[in-house]
């Protein structure tokens, strides 16, 4: 193995340029540059979040309680362990000239903020912007406040019983983003100022939120032993105690998740980037086989010449994973300096290593893996071909040691994604849905070449020719195929997921949902509730349930954190959850095992969950749960499973008790109001001034909110659809010029026999159509089926098949393939015959 040699070879044939090496090298980096981007920003952000743990939480640590206070001990431990900030929060209506909107209130206390810096848009400090002054308290509000309801500094506002002064606007909030979806505008004010608006009753939702600045060493292992102490010490307390690395939980799972989807994305443009690969590297065989031929006629062995190319390619491989792998190690940069001020999560600007490592590695196993198969033609190039180098066709299967390399790097690759991903079981099943998808597009391009082959010949005579050069020697039928397919299937995949999604958004809300939750409806309040907002117009069915929170805290026994649940339900055992209880079947629910308990019953707790739910934790029937109630654990049997339709958007909980386990708690109603006509706005404001303390929530509004993040998702996913589509341009155009040199030879012999340029391009374009619509064909299926896969089991939407979706991409594929055919082909009609003829 003379290395040397192969790499002197190599360079002193680069010194020509990269010419023919540009669709080889842009599907390369186009690949690596999205592994490593994908990978880069979202280590980046998680890197960002932990760096600045602090000020987004607003301490080191947060005892969060809800419903309840800490007791008198539990609070002396939470003081023990340094300076403490005392925080509330809960959603109110805020009224103003005769309007109404939801608000997000924060009660803070003198400490706040324990880290970070909390700005106003207005010169005031702190403590004025919420003093007591002439009888009237002061808030500080998010602009988009003022203008909901048409006020401006130093206007009253009215919360609950009491009316405020709107005294500043706020600019920078340090720990907004701790506080995760939030559907009103936030509203700062102080404790007492809380107190006097009557919101704080008995069974209120209302968290009380503890924030901790450690004393003394404040790193981060110091606050996991804290959270260690402070749940053996407090076990029963019920509170939720996160760290500074949780600061964002919510936006965390987000990232994580859509830094997953995009990247097996990528990884799939990367693997489809591979057949562009093979093509380029078949062309740049046929285009050196006189090189090939002369050094074989020279003495040089197979294993040298092989050598000597493979090192060249590997050598252009790699400056196109560099290309890829700098633009991945500065994208962070870039996106800190460009976008700061509208990201809404921190980005670290420190080069990820491991990310840009593992798409520098990927790629070059792919480079590797879809070069050798096409590279071993080497071997049974002839010395004669240096005569007949226009007419010679290299034929055969390579080797078995070359199979066997190409397999091997192709299984190092799986198994490098595998490892890099934590989901491994889908992670497989993605691999393998793109493993199957190339095998299913061999066989269909083997079944269309024999098929064409056994057809009867057409009497026409373009037609025939066109049918004939689907099954000729040295045809570009199985290549284009499997490239148009490939890059067609994923195509269509995200297509038709965009379309899922689109679709969801725009139906909205469900043809009979509800048009408010009514929160924080007290006992004693219900019945005159209802029976005032019955009388509004437009009502049709008001619906109420008792409310409470609760957490899960052991499962059969187990507590909550060590219990393996599936990601569809691992959920349901993360912080509070709405808890209810109930006499009698909910509707929206159908009971699908056990029985459900007596209107009287009156023994051992009983709990009804969701059957998904139950099926993702473990439990069964019979099995006990433990969940903690206002600082009390309530462990209860399992009597029953429900299956739920939450598209209804009726009162639905994970959990629903028996009365008796939870009635003498102190709770309040949701209540559920459907409308057919009738003013939303009149009633919003009527039972605003009649119940101040009740907190309506516009259903219209919160899924606004929720639609606002799944467009953000629909952006990604049309990111990847356009990666996807323009990866698959350039494997079709590495396609057609692998077999430009064998169109070109045609080409000159049959203008040499009369036939025209036209009569060729519309051969030719019956070639390129009936191909591309193979491959539409095999994209729609396939691609249908892993739209379905993704829609049913990881989005859980319901999946239907989109025919416009279909049929554009069906003409999308002709046009493509008869456009990039044309193309190339024009080059090979253009070729000046001599060339050819002389060599005959």
């Amino acid at each position: 193995m003379n290395l040397s040699l192969w790499l002197r070879y190599a360079l002193r044939n680069l010194r020509s340029g990269l010419r023919g090496f540009w669709i080889f090298l842009t599907c390369l980096t186009l690949g690596v540059a999205a592994i490593a981007i994908i990978g880069s920003l979202g280590a980046a952000v998680d890197r960002g979040l932990t760096e600045q743990g602090q000020p987004l939480l607003g301490g080191d640590l947060e005892f969060a309680l809800v419903q309840r206070e800490t007791t008198a001990d539990e609070l002396n431990y939470v003081q023990s362990q340094g300076t403490v900030s005392r925080i509330a929060t809960m959603r109110a209506m805020a009224t103003a000239n005769e309007r109404s909107t939801l608000v997000e209130l924060k009660a803070v206390d003198a400490a706040y903020p324990l880290y970070g810096a909390l700005t106003f848009d207005n010169p005031v400090n702190t403590q004025d912007a919420y003093a007591n002054k002439d009888g009237r308290f002061g808030v500080a509000v998010d602009p988009l406040l003022l203008g909901r309801l048409g006020l401006a500094i130093g206007d009253r506002l009215k919360i609950g019983t009491t009316e405020l002064d709107v005294r500043a606007t706020i600019k920078t909030e340090p720990d907004r983003i701790s506080d995760g979806i939030v559907f009103g505008p936030r509203l700062l004010l102080s404790h007492d100022a809380l107190k006097a608006t009557g919101l704080i009753q008995p069974g209120s939702l209302i968290t009380w939120k503890y924030r901790v600045k450690l004393a003394g060493d404040t790193r981060l292992v110091t606050a996991k032993a804290v959270i260690d102490d402070a749940n053996q010490k407090h076990p029963k307390a019920g509170w939720r105690v996160r760290a500074r690395d949780n600061a964002a939980n919510g936006a965390e799972r987000f990232v994580e998740r859509l830094q997953y989807f995009m990247t097996l994305v990528s990884v799939a443009a990367l693997i489809i980037g591979g057949a562009g690969i093979a093509n380029a590297v078949a062309a740049f065989v046929n285009r050196r086989m006189p090189t090939i031929a002369t050094l074989k006629c020279l003495g040089i062995s197979n294993r040298d010449v092989f050598g000597m190319f493979l090192t060249e390619i590997t050598l252009v491989g790699l400056l196109g994973i560099a290309i890829g792998v700098f633009a991945g190690a500065i994208s962070p940069l870039v996106l800190s300096t460009l976008f700061s001020s509208v990201l809404p999560l921190p980005v670290s600007t420190q080069v990820e290593w491991l990310p840009l490592l593992f798409a520098a590695v990927l790629g070059l196993l792919i480079t590797l893996a879809f070069a050798i198969w096409p590279l071993s033609r080497i071997s049974r190039v002839p010395g004669a071909s240096l005569f007949r180098s226009a007419v010679l066709e290299v034929r055969g299967r390579p080797a078995i040691s070359y199979i066997a390399a190409s397999l091997v790097l192709i299984a190092l690759a799986a198994t490098l994604i595998l490892f890099f991903f934590d989901n491994m079981r889908i992670t497989a099943m993605y691999l393998g849905g793109l493993a199957g998808s190339f095998l299913l597009l061999a066989v269909l391009a083997w079944l269309l070449i024999k098929g064409a082959a056994l057809l009867p010949r057409p009497s026409n005579v373009l037609a025939r020719y066109a049918v004939q050069s689907l099954y000729r020697p040295g045809s570009s039928s199985l290549s284009i195929i499997m490239a148009l397919g490939l890059g067609l299937t994923l195509f269509v995949t995200l297509a038709l997921t965009d379309s899922t999604i689109s679709r969801e958004l725009r139906a909205g809300i469900p043809e009979k949902a509800p048009a408010f939750f009514f929160l924080d409806v007290r006992n004693e309040e219900l019945n005159d509730f209802r029976d005032a907002i019955a009388k509004e117009a437009g009502v049709q069915t008001i619906d109420n349930a008792p409310m409470l929170r609760g957490r899960m805290v052991a499962v059969k026994g187990v507590p909550a954190e060590k219990v393996q649940a599936n990601s569809e339900s691992a959920w349901a055992l993360r912080g509070d959850r709405g808890l209810t209880y109930a006499d009698k079947l909910p509707e929206g629910s159908k009971l699908v095992q056990g029985q459900w308990w007596k209107a009287d019953y009156s023994g051992p707790p009983l709990v009804s969950m969701v059957d998904e739910i139950a099926e993702g934790i473990g439990v069964k029937i019979g099995d006990k749960i433990t969940v903690n109630v206002l600082g009390r654990d309530v462990e209860a049997e399992v009597a029953n499973l429900r299956q739920v339709n939450w598209r209804s958007m009726g009162i639905n909980f994970v959990m629903v008790f028996s009365p008796n386990t939870l009635k003498a708690a102190p709770h309040s109603h949701i209540v559920t109001v459907e409308m057919n006509g009738g003013d939303e706005a009149k009633l919003l404001n009527t039972m605003a001034q009649a119940y101040p303390s009740v907190t309506a929530v516009r259903v219209k509004d919160a899924l606004a909110t929720v639609s606002d993040l799944l467009g953000k998702m629909l952006a990604a996913v049309r990111g990847a659809n356009a990666l996807t589509l323009l990866t698959g341009v350039l494997v079709l155009s590495g396609a057609l010029a692998a077999g430009l040199s064998t169109r070109s030879y045609e080409a000159v012999i049959l203008k040499t026999y009369g036939a025209t340029r036209r009569q060729l391009l519309l051969s030719f374009m019956i070639e390129y159509g009936l191909l591309g619509l193979a491959a539409a064909v095999f994209g729609i299926v396939v691609g249908s089926i892993g739209a379905w896969y993704l829609a049913t089991f990881i989005l859980e939407m319901p999946w239907v098949f989109s025919l416009p979706v279909a049929a554009l991409t069906a003409l999308m594929a002709m046009v493509l393939t008869i456009a990039a055919g044309l193309v190339t082909t024009a080059r090979a009609l253009s070729v000046k015959p001599s060339g050819y003829l002389r060599n005959e």
